[in-house]
């Protein structure tokens, strides 16, 4: 019992370290299918933004869609009641799951 507890924490502890030199997450994988499903009718982070109506091939591309219609979008399609709340969401969520693999 002991050992599987220390095996628990080190893995725990790895992974921990893994998160903590994290410096940036992408879109797909934030936006993954299993999320999406949860949250969205999308199967995926590109079918998402090619039922928004936005072209995106580009940070650059997302980054020139008008933020009020992006948010529209985003309210309309998703569980959440924000653009933000989704980005939370999707953090949260990939950061824990990625403490406890």
């Amino acid at each position: 019992m002991t050992n599987n507890f220390s095996n628990k924490i080190n893995r725990l502890t790895r992974n921990l370290e893994g998160i903590g030199s994290t410096t940036q997450l992408t879109f797909p994988e934030l936006f993954n299918p299993t999320f999406l499903k949860e949250c969205s009718s999308f199967t995926s982070i590109e079918d998402l933004f090619e039922k928004s109506g936005f072209k995106v091939e580009s940070m650059e591309d997302f980054k020139a869609i008008p933020d009020e219609e992006w948010e529209r979008f985003i309210v309309k399609n998703t569980k959440y009641e924000s653009w933000l709340d989704m980005q939370k969401d999707a953090t949260t969520k990939l950061l824990s799951q990625r403490l406890m693999d």
